[in-house]
């Protein structure tokens, strides 16, 4: 070759190794590109699975009827392992919005959810995660409100149970210390009278009592059967102690 001919060659020759190089360079890229999208693709799957495990053994159990107790104390014991629901979730939100972000981020560098089919198991799965969380959090709420207004009402028949106990008790020693009838006019007067107030008072206390009685039926039905006897015995000991010395005085 000539020196004109030698220099076109070279010059073909290291522009053809040139793009050779930017080829190779770009294929380097491609394959880390890919490499790292499978990584990442493969660690949002091995991340997401155990979160929707978690998430639907959660809804799972939210969505079984709780069991509510009559007594107030009992009531408290559960709106606190509610609460527990709660703070599974707050334990969580890291996590479950992470997951969110990089599956959206895999989403965007695909062709789309309805061309690609790993874009659109990706899709379905963060719509997965999001009803379950949406549904727990739902569901923990409606729970708690169950659970106040239950002991709201418990409070009040549990409250005013013990008022009436103490009432009739205070009303029992009263009828026990009445005197036996005496042969004063002006005293029997006093015991006729003093009679006639306790049995206004007795009268009064048949009517808590049955209000009392509606209470229960109201806390019966807010908490199942599975409480009725419970709250049946306690207002039937009501219902006894207040008759002896309501007859007493008739």
């Amino acid at each position: 070759l000539n020196p004109e001919e030698g220099e076109m060659v070279q010059k073909k020759y290291s522009t053809a190794e040139a793009m050779y190089a930017k080829i190779k360079e770009e294929v380097c890229q491609r394959a880390l590109a890919l490499d790292e999208a499978v990584s990442q693709s493969t660690q949002f799957h091995d991340k997401i699975e155990p979160m929707l495990e978690t998430l639907e053994t959660l809804s799972t159990r939210l969505r079984m009827p709780p069991l509510i107790p009559a007594e107030v104390d009992k009531i408290r014991e559960c709106i606190s392992e509610n609460k527990n629901a709660t703070v599974e979730l707050e334990k969580l939100q890291p996590s479950f919005e992470a997951l969110k972000r990089r599956g959206e981020e895999l989403i965007s560098r695909s062709q789309g959810t309805d061309k690609d089919l790993a874009a659109k198991v990706i899709q379905d799965k963060l719509d997965q995660m999001v009803f379950f969380w949406e549904d727990i959090k739902a569901r923990a709420e409606e729970r708690e409100m169950k659970f106040l207004d239950v002991l709201e009402l418990a409070e009040k028949f549990w409250y005013d149970m013990a008022a009436l106990l103490t009432t009739i008790k205070d009303t029992q020693d009263i009828v026990h210390d009445l005197e036996s009838p005496g042969i004063d006019p002006s005293i029997i007067k006093q015991q006729v009278e003093a009679a006639e107030t306790i049995k206004e008072e007795t009268d009064g206390l048949h009517e808590e009592l049955e209000f009392i009685r509606l209470l229960g039926t109201d806390l019966i039905f807010a908490c199942g059967e599975t409480e009725k006897p419970e709250v049946k015995k306690s207002i039937d000991e009501v219902g006894k102690a207040a008759v002896p010395h309501s007859d007493k005085i008739r």
